[in-house]
């Protein structure tokens, strides 16, 4: 007898089998797959959400890692000054002084007694550095029998200023956000009143616990001995390394150059300043490499910009007393003051304070060529004595 074969129909993928597939005249598996190509609208917000938090989690490591570059590059600087000034005492048996300042009323002709002019400076020490921070060729261009009382009287003798606006990138702190590389008058210098227009800078020489006044004050009656503007005339345990015609050499810095401060931040466009009254501009403060005299600000007239000579102290013993007076009597300068939006007032100090860019305190350039991050919350005390060279203050740890 013959088996009877009965056939038998595979089973239908009924799981896979929609009633829209079952009434196309499409293979079976051409439908399943065009249905499958996508993404539902929950899946697209859940991978957009996904990359969401990814983003929000590497974005902070990314920015951290640019200013930790930033600050090496900000190192670097610091490291390339120390090697320039150490260059420079090595040949001079001195370190530059961070402004040459001719006497008052010389050289001849002098301007008239009651001419603010004759208490000028014209050269900072970057001038002296520039060829020992491979800067030759700008170094030789400038005129280093000129002088500044020339210049402001001799409007065919301003070539200077023009020079001063080179921009030195060496000078500047990758982490400061300058709104112009050179502030002041941005035109032609000839003719402009405006000598103190400059490439900004964010280094500024020490000048220890001294403020010395380009111009003397009313304060000058009240001290029988004057204000001793001069680096040499200045009282020895509040001496920085840097002054008015300083020569600091490395024998002079008693306290020891790893616990002495050469040059620190002061980054320029960190604060605002408003000036003496409510008629000045609120404008940022910028301390160009070639602004030589000390004390000296205004806003310029083209970019609105404050001024002020590149060095810092940490106290100023001049106010309210006389220069001779001890240091307890004076006002600290702290690093990074605050508030940055400085209203208008006379009080100039936040202006002369080291400050930085940096969260958290500034970059240091020491006297042995080490460099340093110091807190902004670091002992005064500690930081005054940093910057002195022979006051033999108790340092400790910063």
């Amino acid at each position: 007898m013959t088996p009877t074969l009965t056939h038998r129909h595979p089973p239908r993928p009924t799981d896979l089998h929609s009633d829209e597939c079952a009434g196309s005249a499409e293979p079976l598996s051409q439908c399943i797959a065009c249905r499958r190509t996508g993404f539902s609208l929950i899946e697209l917000l859940v991978v957009i959400a996904i990359i969401g938090v990814l983003t929000a989690l590497a974005l902070p490591a990314v920015q951290q890692a640019r200013e930790r570059a930033r600050a090496a590059e900000c190192i670097n600087h610091l490291k390339q000054l120390g090697l320039a000034l150490h260059n420079y005492e090595s040949n001079h048996r001195t370190f530059p002084p961070s402004f040459v300042r001719q006497e008052d009323g010389n050289p001849p002709p002098p301007p008239p007694a009651s001419d603010a002019l004759r208490y000028r400076s014209h050269w900072t020490g970057y001038h002296m550095l520039l060829p020992f921070m491979e800067q030759q060729s700008l170094y030789r261009k400038f005129d280093f029998k000129g002088t500044w009382l020339s210049s402001m009287t001799n409007s065919d003798d301003r070539d200077v200023w023009k020079l001063d606006r080179t921009i030195l990138p060496l000078l500047i702190c990758p982490s400061a956000s300058h709104t112009f590389d050179i502030v002041g008058e941005a035109a032609d210098p000839v003719g402009s009143p405006h000598w103190m227009a400059g490439a900004v800078n964010d280094y500024s020489f020490c000048h220890g616990m001294d403020i010395i006044k380009a111009l003397p004050g009313s304060g000058e009656a009240a001290c029988p001995g004057g204000l001793l503007h001069y680096w040499n005339k200045w009282p020895t345990a509040t001496r920085g390394a840097f002054g008015y015609n300083s020569r600091c050499r490395i024998q002079d810095i008693k306290d020891g150059t790893s616990q002495t401060i050469l040059i620190g931040e002061k980054a320029g466009s960190r604060l605002l300043f408003g000036g003496g009254s409510s008629g000045f501009p609120q404008a940022p403060v910028e301390y160009p490499w070639a602004m030589a005299a000390v004390l000296y600000f205004a806003p310029t007239s083209d970019l609105e910009t404050w001024v002020a000579g590149p060095f810092a102290v940490t106290r100023d013993i001049r106010l309210p007393n006389c220069a001779s007076d001890p240091p307890s009597v004076g006002i600290p300068f702290p690093i990074n003051p605050r508030p940055v939006v400085v209203s208008s007032t006379t009080d100039e100090r936040p202006l002369y304070s080291f400050q930085s860019p940096h969260a958290g305190g500034a970059y240091f350039l020491i006297a042995d060529g080490a460099t340093r991050f110091i807190s902004e919350n670091v002992d005064q005390g500690i930081l005054e004595g940093l910057s002195t060279i022979s006051g033999q203050e108790p340092i400790g740890q910063f």
